[in-house]
């Protein structure tokens, strides 16, 4: 069953609106095509090819961030939902530039790590999603739907799409994968872009920066592939995964409605 849903996406503006079709049947082989196929219209996604890896290409150092809990951001948008106004407040996500937060993003795809990413969310903008959605959800409350339960298995499933590319490239079950990100990768979202994008959804974001597409690289035999798009958005110093571009960009068909 195949319901439309009208809502706000990060694209390579930052903001823009549209409608996406999310299907409970949609299967991973297909969502997996996504990656592989030349689509214009998908948002931040380029087609997939085998290509030689640069003797150029480097790879940033990850290092583990001290982040808010799981626990600490259930509580938050517990407490708000409780309340009944659903205004939970941005806590301090423990990342101050928008590098750090998105090599961590993709490392955390590299290890299956889908809580995570989860914690990497602005509690406050999953309350304002959610809102925005609820009158297109029919029967269905915007809270179960994007539950937390929900949202990080919808983030599990696509982390397994990811690693079906990467078996794909592979030469053995062995095989190093790497995520490619430098600064180069991102665009500045506009200041007029970003408003659009807060008076959308209710939001008071100070800056915004999108990767419309990076590289996981074979470390091993140097086989690489484009994969998924990201955004990161900024407040009161901190930076947070945005977690409206993200469910319409990888997420949205991958949860059960």
């Amino acid at each position: 069953m195949n319901k439309k849903y009208t809502a706000v996406f990060l694209s390579a503006l930052l903001a823009c609106v549209g409608t996406v079709s999310c299907s409970s049947e949609k299967s991973k082989s297909s969502l997996k095509s996504s990656y592989s196929e030349t689509d214009d219209s998908s948002i931040g996604v380029q087609p997939t090819e085998k290509k030689t890896a640069s003797t150029e290409m480097t790879t940033v150092p990850v290092t583990e961030k001290t982040v808010t809990t799981a626990a600490d951001v259930t509580q938050a948008v517990t407490e708000s939902a409780s309340s009944g106004n659903h205004q939970a407040e941005a806590y301090d996500s423990g990342y101050t530039d928008s590098l750090s937060i998105a090599v961590d993003f993709y490392q955390a795809y590299l290890e299956h790590n889908p809580e995570k990413v989860y914690n990497m969310f602005n509690p406050e903008e999953i309350e304002r999603y959610k809102k925005l959605m609820a009158d297109q959800l029919e029967e269905k409350s915007a809270d179960e739907v994007f539950s937390k339960d929900a949202v990080i298995k919808a983030i599990d499933d696509s982390m397994y799409v990811i690693e079906e590319i990467m078996e794909e490239y592979s030469d053995s079950e062995t095989d190093r994968w790497t995520a490619d990100i430098t600064e180069e990768l991102f665009d500045e979202a506009a200041e007029e872009e970003l408003s659009a994008f807060n008076e959308e959804l209710g939001t008071n974001y100070t800056s915004g920066s999108i990767i419309n597409y990076m590289y996981y690289v074979n470390a091993d035999n140097g086989e690489l592939f484009v994969g998924n798009s990201s955004a990161f958005l900024e407040k009161k110093g901190h930076w947070y995964v945005s977690f409206s571009s993200l469910m319409q960009s990888e997420l949205i068909n991958q949860l059960e409605v």
